[in-house]
Parts: C-alpha cells; sequence; structure tokens
C-alpha cells in the first residue's frame, strides 16, 4: 500500500461529497468504483478503516469496499489469506459496536459473505455468537450479523457459487441454525423490555429468519416472541416490524395446513383484536396503520382460503376484515384486497359444486355495492396530473375485473340489477325535478360498472339487459355518461346479436356521438364491434352505412377513421360474393383517388402533412384488404383481388414517388403484407410486379421495410420441390446484390434495422428451400457479413444472425449421420468449396437451371461439407466474436441462443470446437478470469464433447458466461 493510493482515495472522496459540479462527482465516482476492483483495495480500505483520523464517509466508504471485494473478488485470495480476512473482519466488526450504525451493518454484510463464500469455516455462526454474544454492547452487532445472514445468503445473486453450493451452504448456515437462532432472540426479547431499538433489531431479526421457510412454527407457537409480535401492533413504534413478523408467521403457517392446525388456532383470536384495531385505525385516518392490517388480513385470507372456504363462520373475522379494508376509501388500500377476492371467487366457484356457498352472498352484495361507489370519479379532478388519470383509470378496470368476480358469484343478473336500481334511482330524482342534487359522477360510476360486468353476462340474457338498454336512452346527454353508454353498447354488441329489435337505436345513438368531440372516440370503437358481431343483420344498411362513412371519415382523427373503417369492412366482410367488388369500389375509390391527388405531385413539392395524409389513405385501404376476406376456390377470379388490380397503378405511383420516405414506406408494405395474408394463392399474378417494385426502391432507399415484405413473399410463397423456388431465390440474390453494394459506402453499425431484416429474409429461404442458397455462391458473402453482424451491440439484430447460422448447422445435422461422402459403395470427394465473394461484390441472378433441385443424398452431402468447410474456414473469427459477445455485450436472452448454437457447432466439429473454445477462453485475462476457473470450464467442455454429452455442452457454456458476469459486471457500491 502506498500513501500515494490512499491520498488518492481521500482525495476522490472528497470530491464525490463536496464538489458543485456535477461531473467533477460522477468523474469521482466512476475512479472510486474501478478502485474497489483493485487488489490494493484490500489493503486501503482496511487502513481507512483502523484510522483514527478519517471521517464516517471515508469509514463507510472503506466497509462498502470490503464487502464489494469479498462479494466479487475473494477467490483471487488463497485460502490462509481468505481466513486472515475473516479474523480481521471480525475484528473490525468489534470496533464498530461504538461507531456508526451504517458502518456497521456494511461490515456485517461483509462478514456474512465471507461466511457463505468460505466452506471451510464450518461454524460461522457459533463464533460470531461466542464473539458478540457476552456483552451487552455487542448483542446489537450479534443481532445485525444474524438479520443479514440469511437475506444475503437468499437475495445476494451476485455471490459466485453455483446452485449447488448455496443450497450446501444454506444448509450449514441458515437450516441447521434455526432453532439456536429463535432461542437466542427469545432469551434477548425476555431482558429487552422499555428498550425500543433493541426489540425493534430482534423483531426485524426473527422476520428475516421467517422468511426462510427454516423456522418451525410450533416452536413459534410455545414462544412468548408470537404475543410479543402481535401485541406489538398497538406499539406506534413497533407497528411496522410487527406487522411484517405477524405477515410470515402467518405465511409460514400457510405450507402445511393440516400440520400447523394449533398454530392457526393460536393465533385466530387475535384477528379480532386486530379487527378491533383496524377499526379504530380508520376513524383516526391513519393510513399507515389501516395499510398494515389490511395486509394482515389479506395475508391470512390467502393463507387460510380453504379454510375460509370450508368454515366461513369460523373465519368470518378475517372476511370482515378484508371488508372493511375495500371499503376503505383510500384506493391504495382497496386494491390490496383484489387478489384475495379473485382466489376466493375461484374457491368457491369450484366448492359449490359440491356444497352451497350462500352464506358468502353477503360479503359480495356489499363488495358490489363497495366497488360501484368506488367508481366515482372526484368531484374535482383540476388537481390530477396526467399519471394521476391514467392511474384511476387502470384501477377502476382492476375493480371491473373484481366485479366479474362478483357476477360469477351471485349471478349477472343479481350485479346488473345494483347499477340499474341506482340509475331508476336518479331518474326518478331527476323526474322529480331534483336534478340539483344529482352529478353526472352519480350516473357515469353504474354504467361503467354495467360495462365492466359485460363479460360474465350471457348474450341470451333477458331479465335486466332489456331495461338497461332502454334506461340508456333517456339519460341526461352530458359527455361523461355518453361517453360511458356508449361504451356500454360497444361491449354488449354480443347481446344485441340475439336481440336484433335494438340495432337501429343503437346505431342512432351511436352515429350522435360522432357530433360530440369527447364522445367520437368511444363512438368509433362501439360501431366497429356493433359491426363485427352484428355484421349479418347490418347488410341491409349497408347504403347507409356508405353515406355515413363518406361524410364522416375525412372529418375524424386517424385512429377512429380507422375504426370506423374496420366497422365497415366487418359488413362487407359477409356480403354475398357478387356484391364484394362494386362495393369495394363504393367506399375504397373515393380513398384511392385521394390517394392519388397526392402521389400524383411532385415529390419535391410535398409537404410533410400530405405525404403523412398518404400514409395514412394507404393504412385505411389496407384495413379493407385485411378484413374482407373471403373463401374463393383457387380457379374463381377473386372480388378483392380484382380490385385490388384496378388500383395497382396507384401502388406503382406510390412506389415510384414516395416509396423512399420511411413513414409512408412502412403503410405502403403494410397493404402489401394484409394482400398476402388474406388473399395467398390468389395474389400471386402480382408477385412479378411486387418483386420488381421491393428490388428497384430497396435498391435506391435501403429501407428495411422491403426486406421484411420480401421475408413475408418467401414464407408465404416458397414451396421446395416447385417453380415458385427459382424466381423467389432471385428475389433474395438481388436484394442481397443491392445491399452489399451499400455497404460499400456505410458501416454495419449504421443499419441495425437493415442487417436484422436482411438475415431474417435468408434463414426464411433456409427454411422453405435451402438448396439453391447453399450451393450458390452468394453464400460465403452472407456468411462473412454474418460475421461483421455478430459484433453489433443491437440484440434484434444478433438474434437474427444467429437464428441464420443456426438454421444452417440445422440443415447440416439434419443430414444422414453415416458418411455423406459414401454413396453407392463408391467413395467421393467433395468438390472443393468455390473462393468466398468480397463481401461488396454485386451479384446477378443465376440461370433458372442452376437452381433445380437435387435430391440424392450424394448432393445432401456435398451441402454438409459445403457449410461445414465455410464454418472451419472462419472457426477462430466465429468463436471470438461469440465468445466476446457472451462474456462482455449480449444480453442475457440471447445467452440460450447462443449456447445452443455452440452445442451444435461442438456436435458438428467436436475437434476444431475445442481447439477454438480452448483458444478463446485461455486468452481471456487473469484479471477477469482465474486460472483455475478457466480451467475447469475447459475440462468440464471438453469433457462432455467426448463423451457427447451435448446438452451439457449448453449448460456449462451458460454457466461459465453466468460467472463471468457475476465477477466483472454490476459492481454497484450497496
Amino acid at each position: 500500500m502506498s500513501i500515494g493510493s490512499v491520498a488518492q482515495v481521500l482525495e476522490a472522496l472528497s470530491l464525490l461529497y463536496s464538489a458543485t459540479n456535477v461531473q467533477s462527482r460522477q468523474d469521482a465516482n466512476n475512479w472510486l468504483e474501478d478502485f474497489q476492483k483493485q487488489p490494493e483495495a484490500w489493503t486501503i480500505a482496511d487502513y481507512l478503516l483502523r484510522s483514527q483520523d478519517t471521517n464516517i464517509e471515508t469509514k463507510h466508504f472503506a466497509a462498502q469496499t470490503f464487502r464489494q471485494k469479498v462479494t466479487y473478488d475473494l477467490r483471487d485470495l488463497d485460502h490462509p489469506t481468505q481466513m486472515d480476512l475473516r479474523d480481521s473482519l471480525v475484528e473490525l466488526l468489534w470496533v464498530s459496536i461504538s461507531g456508526p450504525k451504517v458502518i456497521m451493518i456494511q461490515l456485517c454484510l461483509a462478514v456474512a459473505d465471507l461466511a457463505i463464500q468460505i466452506t471451510s469455516w464450518k461454524y460461522p455462526v457459533q463464533d460470531i455468537v461466542q464473539k458478540f454474544g457476552k456483552s451487552p454492547e455487542s448483542h446489537i452487532v450479534l443481532i445485525e450479523f444474524l438479520k443479514v445472514l440469511p437475506e444475503e445468503m437468499s437475495g445476494n445473486s451476485r455471490l459466485p457459487l453455483s446452485d449447488v453450493e448455496f443450497q450446501e451452504r444454506s444448509n450449514v448456515l441458515v437450516k441447521q441454525n434455526s432453532k439456536q437462532v429463535i432461542k437466542l432472540l427469545l432469551s434477548y426479547m425476555d431482558i429487552s423490555e422499555g428498550n425500543i431499538d433493541l426489540q425493534d433489531c430482534l423483531l426485524r431479526c426473527l422476520c428475516s429468519w421467517l422468511r426462510t421457510g427454516n423456522v418451525e412454527t410450533q416452536l413459534l407457537r410455545a414462544s412468548p416472541l408470537l404475543g410479543v409480535a402481535f401485541r406489538g401492533l398497538a406499539s406506534e413504534d413497533l407497528f411496522d416490524v410487527c406487522a411484517d413478523v405477524v405477515c410470515e408467521m402467518i405465511h409460514e403457517t400457510k405450507k402445511e395446513l393440516v400440520k400447523s392446525r394449533s398454530m392457526i388456532k393460536t393465533i385466530h383470536p387475535y384477528f379480532a383484536t386486530i379487527l378491533r384495531y383496524l377499526k379504530d385505525a380508520k376513524s383516526d385516518a391513519n393510513t399507515d396503520k389501516i395499510r398494515g392490517f389490511c395486509r394482515i388480513f389479506v395475508e391470512a385470507g390467502e393463507a387460510y382460503l380453504p379454510l375460509v372456504v370450508r368454515y366461513p363462520d369460523y373465519f368470518c373475522t378475517i372476511l370482515d376484515g378484508v371488508a372493511e379494508c375495500t371499503a376503505h376509501d383510500d384506493l391504495d388500500v382497496v386494491q390490496m384486497t383484489f387478489k384475495f377476492w379473485s382466489e376466493l371467487t375461484t374457491a368457491l366457484v369450484s366448492w359449490r359444486e359440491h356444497q352451497d356457498v350462500s352464506m358468502f352472498y353477503c360479503y359480495y352484495d356489499a363488495l358490489a355495492d363497495t366497488l360501484i361507489c368506488h367508481l366515482h370519479y372526484p368531484q374535482s379532478t383540476a388537481s390530477w396530473t396526467a399519471k394521476d388519470r391514467d392511474d384511476f383509470r387502470d384501477f377502476r378496470h382492476q375493480m371491473g375485473d373484481t366485479l366479474k368476480d362478483c357476477c360469477r358469484i351471485l349471478s349477472p343478473q343479481r350485479c346488473l340489477s345494483k347499477p340499474l336500481s341506482r340509475l331508476k334511482k336518479v331518474m326518478v330524482m331527476l323526474e322529480n325535478n331534483q336534478a340539483g342534487g344529482v352529478s353526472w359522477q352519480e350516473i357515469e360510476a353504474p354504467i361503467f360498472s354495467l360495462r365492466a360486468m359485460g363479460s360474465e353476462v350471457p348474450a341470451n340474457e333477458d331479465q335486466v339487459m332489456p331495461h338497461i338498454m332502454e334506461l340508456l336512452s333517456i339519460i341526461p346527454d352530458h359527455p361523461k355518461t355518453r361517453y360511458a353508454a356508449t361504451l356500454v353498447i360497444s361491449r354488449y354488441s354480443f347481446w344485441t346479436r340475439l336481440h336484433p329489435e335494438y340495432i337501429i337505436y343503437q346505431l342512432n345513438f351511436i352515429s350522435a356521438g360522432f357530433q360530440n368531440d369527447e364522445v367520437v372516440a368511444a363512438s368509433a370503437l362501439a360501431l366497429k364491434y356493433l359491426c363485427k358481431d352484428c355484421s349479418e343483420l347490418l347488410v341491409d344498411y349497408v347504403a347507409q352505412l356508405h353515406l355515413f362513412y363518406l361524410a364522416i371519415v375525412r372529418s375524424l382523427s386517424l385512429e377512429d377513421a380507422f375504426e370506423v373503417t374496420k366497422a365497415v369492412a366487418h359488413v362487407l366482410a359477409v356480403l354475398p360474393t357478387t356484391q364484394v367488388y362494386s362495393t369495394l369500389q363504393l367506399f375504397c375509390l373515393p380513398l384511392a383517388q385521394d390517394l392519388h391527388d397526392i402521389v400524383s405531385k411532385d415529390k419535391a413539392i410535398l409537404c410533410h402533412k400530405e405525404i403523412t395524409k398518404a400514409g395514412d389513405l394507404l393504412s385505411q385501404i389496407g384495413i379493407y384488404f385485411d378484413i374482407v376476406r373471403l373463401q374463393i376456390p383457387n380457379n374463381l377470379p377473386h372480388p378483392c383481388v380484382d380490385f385490388l388490380g384496378d388500383i395497382w397503378p396507384v401502388f406503382d405511383l406510390c412506389f415510384g414517388n414516395l416509396g423512399t420516405v420511411k413513414s409512408f414506406a412502412d403503410s405502403l408494405c403494410r397493404v402489401f403484407e394484409n394482400a398476402i395474408r388474406s388473399y395467398k394463392s390468389h395474389f400471386c399474378p402480382f408477385l412479378p410486379q411486387l418483386m420488381e417494385r421491393i428490388v428497384h426502391v430497396f435498391e435506391k432507399s435501403g429501407l428495411s421495410i422491403y426486406l421484411w415484405v420480401a421475408t413475408l413473399i418467401i414464407k408465404e410463397y416458397t414451396v421446395e420441390g416447385t417453380d415458385s423456388v427459382p424466381p423467389c431465390f432471385g428475389l433474395v440474390e438481388r436484394l442481397s446484390s443491392s445491399l452489399f453494394l451499400r455497404l460499400d459506402q456505410c458501416s454495419f453499425g449504421d443499419i441495425p434495422d437493415v442487417i436484422e431484416h436482411y438475415f431474417r429474409l435468408v434463414a426464411a429461404f433456409l427454411d422453405r428451400a435451402p438448396i439453391p442458397l447453399v450451393q450458390s455462391h452468394l453464400l460465403p458473402s452472407v456468411f462473412q457479413a454474418g460475421l461483421a453482424g455478430l459484433g453489433m451491440r443491437e440484440s434484434n439484430t444478433i438474434a437474427a444472425v444467429l437464428i441464420f447460422y443456426r438454421r444452417l448447422l440445422g440443415i447440416t445435422l439434419s443430414v444422414d449421420e453415416l458418411d455423406s461422402n459414401q454413396v453407392s459403395g463408391v467413395q467421393q470427394q467433395p468438390p472443393p468449396l468455390p473462393p468466398p465473394l468480397p463481401l461488396l461484390l454485386p451479384l446477378t441472378p443465376a440461370p433458372a437451371q442452376a437452381h433445380a433441385l437435387q435430391s440424392s443424398a450424394f448432393v445432401f452431402g456435398l451441402d454438409r461439407s459445403r457449410i461445414l468447410c465455410l464454418f472451419k474456414q472462419s472457426g477462430n473469427s466465429f468463436f471470438e466474436l461469440l465468445f466476446c459477445g457472451l462474456l462482455n455485450y449480449y444480453q442475457w436472452e440471447i445467452v440460450p441462443d447462443v449456447a445452443s448454437l455452440l452445442r451444435s457447432l461442438s456436435q458438428l466439429l467436436p475437434i476444431e470446437s475445442m481447439q477454438w473454445t480452448i483458444r478463446v477462453v485461455t486468452g481471456v485475462s487473469e484479471q477477469s478470469l482465474t486460472v483455475a476457473e478457466k480451467r475447469d470450464f475447459l475440462g468440464n467442455y471438453t469433457n462432455a464433447i467426448q463423451a457427447k454429452k451435448w446438452a451439457s455442452v449448453r449448460r456449462i457454456v451458460s454457466d461459465f458466461v453466468m460467472l463471468y458476469r457475476r465477477k466483472n459486471f454490476h459492481r454497484t457500491r450497496q
């Protein structure tokens, strides 16, 4: 240790805590984090903690450094040094008794992490108890250590131990010591009277051990700790920790209800007292306590649910407690109860098949009434932020789910009658000229509840729904209530299908809503669902829909225009086939004409607004192609495709004039996506033109969306062994040529989305018809491009490249495992692989006969050899890129895919894979991985390959990556 190093640390700490410049503080923080990774940090942290001249902040940093080093770097020390470190930290922990608690806590964490990792330390708990348990002054340190030990054991995933090692150490440190610790806590509790701080620490320690699941409930039942925890709920100072302990005790009894019966009987009488505490807290408006009591009742309700269902009279106190919490006006508290009501409902639905559940009706009746009250908007929302509005909107939908639970127990009719009676009461008040006493909230809330219960109402319900529908027509015309009523019509469109007498009224009601800006969105949505569910009933109203559509669609917002377009498209989809073509013309030609008027202009004079409008028109046209899907035999003309041919010249203008504008290109390509998915083989006559346009506009724009459409074409129309393969492969070749030429002017990192979609295109072709690509001069260039893609940082791009390589290996693994060069008893030598094309060499489509499919075993063998030759040629680079990404920057979700890829390569090229892996791993810095860690991995890896345990290869690679990242990343100070 040098004096200079100590001075640098002190200077950095001074900047961190006192510098006024934000960048200076950030630089100091970064330097200190780097310092904590250095070997000399051990000795400097020790010096700073022992020095009499250092301040609290410095000692706190030194204690944090010890914890960081123990977590990440303990394995860098040999065993004797580790034991010396243990003795030194225990000594420092003793010194910390008189110091600030924050330093003591960090040292306790460091000692706990040390105890977990040093398996040769046989009795850490006993040693610490022996050291700190004799003096009253040191009890607080002992209790804090005992508290953090199980927390670190279960919660510190950064410790570099395997799952097996964690399990073994947990058994030694926690499970085997639980009884001793509980007895120790009890003995300290006996002498803690009047010492609130000590009682708080003891209860927090008890809570920590309860969470491990290793404390026997019978041990607690016979312990005064049980009574201390429940009685502590009356204490202002101990309430929070006692609530935690009580919840954990209840949770422990949940695991084996039969075995815990005596413990539950002991706990049960306390609930009456807690219910009284809850009511007192509500009277005092003490929200913090109400929340704590709610946690207890909900925990008990969920833990003892089978008993509550079977013995509701005995456990009525728990039901009453949860109901009291649900009725509270703090919605955060209310929300805590929803999971219990959901689980209770599920249990009761199952239970009532065998037994009567009517004794629960009173709870659900009260619950439904309570929820409808909670649905009321406040009288004033002027002070609400946008987040407040979103939170209340989300909360209302959660309440709606609980209202559905009420329907499942009480019956939909009984629940529907509740908002209906409220609305009738309001209407009576209005008829008696008492409108001044009625707010829109009193009308809107029950209407919203009707919408929320919709999924539980049967389509043939005839007792309540007719009255509701009649009532909706006469409610006051307030924007909020009309909005809610319109959405009720939207939600019950399935009901209207069986009650067609309401269609005209509902259509008029919805149409009128388009005149009110606050109701337009609801009206558009309602029209869509009414037309979707009642499409056959609306066929006779197509003429009226057409007039209505032309009158309003241009004035609507984009989203609302889309909803209305979907509405009429659903009706068009059920028209007789002979009427579809002419009706499409009626609805779509005005859109196509508006589109033509824009795209026929010179691009230079078009403004952004016009281009956006053109894209929106395309999207509307695409909606018709998406929804109007007719089942037409392949040998008959398709009216939708015929109409598409009518407006194809407009699409040509779109490609030629605005096809290079990204936002517009997205809309254009979505149109063809819908057409391809909807009309499949009927769309084939347009494929040559579409392919030509895609190639041409991609060459000019380089937009990835055209590769995406090309991929869709490949997936939909490429069928191995058919005439579709040559033109589809020609599309891949021409797009490849354009891309490689473009890469001469930019780097991979500049166009990650293009690289991603290109490799998805190639992988799709390998899926459908691999032979032409595998046998072509294109493959080496694509292979080399993939290597560059593996070094990128965008997860989606890397995933696409990995799919390409996995498809290649999948083709190879699918070939007969017999020697593929042995055909007809004659050993054949594979022809030499053509030299790789320069990455940027332009490609020209090969003659169709060059891609004729060959299915002989000899050909497949040559394909296998060709692919393996590529991997052999680039093996070193390939493995370097994969391991670099695995260890340093690939996202975790990609790691299993890479591990699978390495597994496949190991299976195909076992010797080469071992050589490449040894070379890469050996080159990893010893600062990042010790020699022993690298040796362990390589030994396990090579043994798995030699034993042909291919599944183990994947697991070993994943474990190695996890070990490396645990040691080298996410090293934040705690």
